[in-house]
């Protein structure tokens, strides 16, 4: 009998707890419960009804289904504490909403919508941002289809596939856009046949890649150091992080007006300073990007002065995408750069 009634008494207690436990799991102070009891007041206008911000981040292709990069940054002024989702219409195939989000704070607040769908054809839409009684709009437009290359490394070479950059002299002030393409011609220097690419300028490049990771240019870029041409190592995607490499010494001079000619012993080394790291560009973050570095090393010919520190010469800073080539590229010693504004890889 004793055990029975200490079976029983052990029962209840059990039961007693397991319903105190159960009910701290539905606290009035539950968002989900919030969501139902005291949803959240504000607006996504000022008070002469102007939208207090959205920004559009990815780029939006026909036929291709929107993912992490395609989203809109929404404000939104908080008035009253309680838990609220911003959504649009469906335009175009496609939709972007945010989460259930719980106001713990007033006043103006960015929100992110998640994209949803494919778009079905190539245009610019109105789509509008609902936040109870309140809106506002953004236009997003729609590009064809891109075309999907076969190539699969850091710098495409396929034929007919440009690169439009902008460019930008900073310390005098030149602005200036320019292509380059991937030209049909070839070009043979000592053994090495390099691929031709043009641009707009009526530059000609030269590069070549053994398909193992290595991607050369024949460069003439330091003509006003007395060198003609030399080819080097621009990238290996095969090395790790930390890696260098360097170019043969080459023999050179700087002349200054009225002096005379400083023979120079020059090198070029180049730093894998990161691998498949993002990089944000256009308002879209592109993966597997590897940032080299650059840097011109100027000694005397008996190696016993360095002039790179003494002329001032920091290292080049470049980045390369995977499928997509040379994204940017700069210069800190004359304010140089080249940043991709758009491509097509065939």
């Amino acid at each position: 009998m004793k055990k029975i009634f200490y079976y029983t008494t052990a029962l209840l207690y059990i039961c007693t707890f397991l319903m105190s436990s159960c009910s701290k799991d539905v606290s009035i102070e539950s968002p989900q419960l919030l969501e139902e009891i005291k949803p959240a007041t504000g607006s996504l206008v000022d008070n002469q009804g102007k939208s207090l911000g959205i920004s559009l981040h990815g780029n939006f292709y026909k036929d291709v289904t929107l993912n992490n990069n395609n989203y809109m940054s929404v404000k939104v002024d908080i008035n009253n504490y309680g838990t609220y989702r911003l959504y649009t219409d469906t335009v175009n195939g496609c939709w972007f909403v945010s989460e259930v989000t719980f106001a713990k704070n007033t006043g103006l607040q960015t929100v992110i919508l998640k994209g949803y769908g494919k778009p079905t054809d190539t245009s610019t839409r109105v789509f509008k941002v609902y936040f109870l009684q309140s809106n506002s709009t953004i236009p997003i437009s729609t590009l064809p289809t891109p075309h999907i290359s076969v190539e699969s490394d850091y710098f495409p070479m396929t034929v007919g596939s440009y690169w439009t950059q902008d460019t930008s002299m900073t310390r005098v002030a030149a602005k200036d856009t320019i292509r380059y393409t991937v030209s049909s011609l070839t070009k043979t220097i000592g053994s090495n046949t390099y691929r031709v690419f043009t641009s707009n300028n009526k530059d000609k490049i030269y590069y070549r890649k053994d398909g193992l990771g290595h991607y050369y240019e024949y460069s003439t870029n330091l003509s006003s150091l007395g060198v003609s041409g030399f080819e080097y190592k621009f990238l290996d995607d095969q090395l790790p992080v930390g890696s260098s490499w360097q170019t043969d010494t080459v023999i050179g001079s700087y002349k200054q007006e009225g002096a005379h000619s400083l023979p120079l012993k020059i090198v070029l080394k180049c730093t894998i300073i990161s691998k498949n790291q993002p990089f944000e560009l256009l308002n879209q973050t592109i993966d597997s990007v590897i940032h080299i570095q650059e840097q011109l090393i100027l000694i005397s010919p008996d190696g016993k002065s360095n002039y790179t520190t003494a002329f001032g010469i920091g290292p080049n800073d470049a980045y390369y995408a995977k499928k997509i080539g040379l994204i940017y590229y700069s210069i800190p010693f004359n304010g140089f750069y080249r940043k991709a504004r758009n491509w097509v890889i065939q």
